[in-house]
């Protein structure tokens, strides 16, 4: 399907994104300002405008609007993904995934109505650290430890400190996690013994709320191959865990033994996956792409060389991708 078609579709399917059931407008994910004004609405009906983090939106705005088209278009291609009607896989898989939260257990079917608002948290908060990315000598992080629930592999919980030093204490994603968690939990913790919010803050959403952190901590902690010109330096930063070994295969080719399989971590998978092959942040030439879902196997059509070569990127850390011509073909199993 032509993206552009794709994002048409799901916007128009309002009860799979409008989780709140408000008189939100529907954005055009081209136009920063009409994302601005989403993101601030959605977090708004959420109860979470005391977030740090909300503050950065008005910055991302004025700094970096591209950024904002690239939140909403993850936001709504992951909802796609998620509901199409040949997903049974992805779909299964993450339901499954979800279920095993305790908010979660005693109501399997409403899983589906839920995933816009864990999609949501995910989405719309995991690029709102890069103005404390921004900072001419980085930013402190933030002093916070988030429960570890499993969302993500367990290397991460030990590697994430390291490897913020690495980045000179310039890394997005950390310190949105950490921040997100920090904020949210505390805003649960209030609410909950408040009155007048008419939203649910039970005690069981903290798990949530951890796992959806992880996500964003994570997404941007990057792993190299053990033949990358940079290993040594993430050897001598300790990052070890995130060297991944590569195993001769004939004269070529080299089998990776990726770090993150879908069938054990499908959300973050997903994530990570609608984070790269999202194209606003890479092209304006929408109507040269083409994304379907078939089995096991997204494949995506473009013309456009540069986007082709950034999606192949989740070769290098990932899951398997290949390319055959104008189309590359990304399997999540392998």
């Amino acid at each position: 399907m032509e993206i552009g078609q794709l994002y048409k579709d799901i916007i128009n399917r309002r009860e799979l994104w409008n989780y709140y059931n408000k008189d939100i407008k529907a954005p055009i994910i081209t136009d920063a300002n009409d994302c601005y004004q989403f993101i601030k609405e959605y977090i708004k009906y959420a109860e979470k405008s005391e977030m740090l983090l909300f503050e950065n939106v008005k910055k991302l705005k004025d700094h970096s609007p591209q950024r904002l088209s690239h939140i909403l278009s993850t936001f709504f291609l992951g909802l796609w993904f998620y509901h199409h009607k040949k997903s049974t896989y992805l779909h299964k898989s993450i339901k499954e995934e979800l279920k095993r939260l305790n908010c979660f257990q005693n109501d399997y079917d409403e899983i589906d109505r839920q995933f816009a608002y864990v999609w949501f948290m995910a989405t719309l908060f995991h690029d709102l650290g890069y103005p404390a990315e921004e900072e001419k000598d980085g930013t402190t992080i933030p002093y916070h430890i988030i429960p570890f629930v499993g969302s993500v592999p367990e290397f991460y919980r030990t590697v994430y400190s390291d490897y913020y030093t690495y980045r000179d204490n310039k890394e997005h994603g950390i310190y949105a996690g950490l921040t997100f968690d920090r904020d949210v939990c505390n805003i649960r913790s209030y609410q909950y013994h408040a009155s007048g919010s008419q939203l649910d803050w039970k005690e069981e959403l903290d798990e949530l709320y951890h796992y959806v952190a992880w996500i964003i901590l994570s997404h941007n902690i990057w792993m190299k191959r053990d033949n990358d010109k940079k290993i040594e330096e993430y050897k001598n930063a300790g990052l070890n865990s995130l060297i991944m070994s590569s195993i001769k295969n004939g004269d070529d080719d080299h089998y990776i033994e990726y770090k993150i399989k879908f069938e054990e971590y499908p959300l973050y998978t997903l994530f990570c996956i609608i984070d790269t092959i999202e194209p606003l942040k890479s092209t304006s030439c929408l109507s040269e792409i083409d994304m379907r879902l078939e089995g096991k196997k997204i494949i995506i059509k473009s013309n456009d060389s540069v986007y082709r070569q950034k999606v192949l990127g989740l070769n290098e850390w990932l899951l398997s991708v290949i390319q055959d011509d104008n189309k590359v073909i990304i399997s999540l199993n392998y």
